[in-house]
């Protein structure tokens, strides 16, 4: 007799999904949504109209919707038929079992860190209705929340996606009803249509930095979901849940640009109580979207931000603790016990707590989006360009067991393209990195992978030898065969 599934059964990231394990495509859509309506997002929704002005971003919220759909559906594609997360795909597709490693790293800087932002909003919110300023008692507050995002990381996935439908319907309900405060007070046409709110800011400039928040919120989305949608029943669901996901994103920047403009001066003046010169209170106010919501909705809205958080920290904490359990595996073949990876996740994420990483948003997102946008793309381009159109080495996981250590053009390419971007944003050169990052990391990988041709289908014949030989993996080895339709 099969023994009773637990709330907290966890599928290994090494293993693909079991058939009973799979959910429908309203639950990972319903993740998905409810990832990308957060405080950091809403905290987005406000950076972008401030810095940009409403109409310019609108324009960078529509470059974050396309984006998003595209690299959604395709890097989770990719997920849904290997059943096997992004980290591990990676693998295979672009970086090598051991340069694995080197995206597990990039995931787990934006992805911890993008939990830490998370932390420090809601408790910022939680000690603001508290009128709490004690810095002791603010880090105990912080160190609580992330003992909360430990337990809640324990339960099964199927628990996760029921409670993120639920908290996405109260979130936005709740924002809703901001919105028609704003609305009672003759304010929201003015919300929605303000220009640059930054001094000295011009709109060439804010649109570029808008630019840059929305499409590192598009790489994250899509790098996430592939985390999300190797539970899909079926690859048709695929562009429904890139789209709704992509769409609740939009809608989540809307109403953070709304909540910025309705509580910037009340925020402000509380944070330059708190000592803080100007320009840093005002920087605090935009980024601080939990402390606009506690202004307006009270107890309520402090409920509701705390269990909408919940969801989202979740699902983070999830993905980060992935990242982990690959990093140790790629590289020093220990297999992590689920529960230690998601502590050690929260660990690091208390050092970016530490390490003040709301002061340093611009620079992390900036960043973010190069090294976001050259691994979508460099996994785009081996597993539906290199290994597809032009046949150099064939698609497919069999077992992780004989796929390369190294794949030194994935490695060399992102690497490559990551630091000369930075070096170009950094320098004044390039004021939205993306526009070198995509094309230039398609561009390499297919150079470098055309120069090394005979040397790569030789090392993907005898990784498939090697497979085949192996009487534990007959069975896999015939079932991927077969869907793929390799001619050796």
């Amino acid at each position: 007799m099969a023994a009773k599934e637990k709330i907290t059964d966890q599928v290994s990231l090494f293993k693909r999904v079991p058939e009973d394990k799979k959910l429908g495509w309203t639950g990972v859509a319903g993740i998905l949504s409810g990832v990308v309506s957060s405080l950091t997002k809403l905290m987005g929704g406000g950076i972008v109209a401030f810095y940009a002005g409403c109409y310019y971003g609108l324009g960078a919220a529509a470059i974050m919707f396309a984006l998003s759909v595209f690299l959604t559906f395709f890097v989770g594609r990719v997920a849904f038929r290997e059943g096997l997360p992004s980290n591990v795909t990676s693998r295979m597709y672009g970086f090598g079992t051991k340069g694995s490693a080197l995206d597990s790293l990039i995931w787990m800087f934006l992805l911890i860190g993008t939990l830490a932002i998370g932390t420090l909003q809601l408790g910022n919110a939680i000690l603001f209705y508290l009128n709490i300023t004690d810095p002791l008692t603010k880090y105990f507050v912080y160190f609580l929340i992330s003992v909360v995002w430990v337990l809640m990381s324990l339960f099964g996935m199927k628990f996760v996606a029921r409670f993120n439908i639920v908290f996405v319907i109260l979130l936005f309900i709740a924002l809703g009803v901001v919105s028609i405060q704003v609305g009672s007070n003759g304010q929201l046409g003015e919300a929605l249509t303000h220009g640059v709110m930054v001094p000295n800011t011009s709109e060439l400039e804010g649109f570029s930095y808008a630019v840059n928040y929305s499409i590192m919120t598009s790489g994250l989305t899509a790098l996430f979901s592939s985390d999300f949608t190797r539970f899909v029943r079926r690859e048709k669901d695929l562009g429904a849940i890139a789209i709704v996901g992509s769409l609740f994103a939009v809608l989540t920047y809307i109403f953070g640009a709304i909540l910025a403009f309705y509580g910037f001066d009340s925020s402000y003046q509380y944070f330059l109580g708190q000592g803080m010169d100007p320009t840093t209170a005002a920087r605090a106010a935009i980024t601080n979207p939990g402390i606009t919501f506690v202004l307006s909705l009270g107890m309520v809205g402090l409920v509701i931000i705390c269990l909408s958080q919940l969801k989202v920290e979740t699902s983070n904490s999830i993905s980060s603790a992935n990242a982990m359990s690959n990093f140790f595996d790629s590289l020093f073949n220990i297999r992590l016990k689920w529960p230690v990876a998601v502590i050690l996740v929260n660990i690091v994420g208390a050092v970016f707590i530490y390490g003040n990483i709301l002061d340093k948003v611009n620079t992390f997102m900036s960043f973010g989006s190069i090294l976001t946008m050259s691994w979508c793309f460099l996994m785009v381009t081996d597993y539906y360009i290199v290994r597809g159109k032009m046949h150099i080495g064939t698609r497919g996981i069999v077992s992780l067991k004989y796929i390369e250590a190294v794949n030194w053009r994935g490695v060399a390419t992102i690497i490559g393209v990551s630091a000369v971007s930075m070096y170009m944003y950094t320098a004044g050169i390039l004021s939205v990195p993306f526009l070198f990052v995509a094309p230039t990391t398609v561009v390499v990988y297919i150079l470098l992978s055309l120069i090394f041709k005979k040397r790569v289908i030789d090392d993907d014949k005898r990784m498939r030898e090697a497979e085949k030989s192996d009487p534990e993996l007959a069975d896999e080895y015939a079932a991927v065969s077969e869907r793929e339709g390799w001619s050796y």
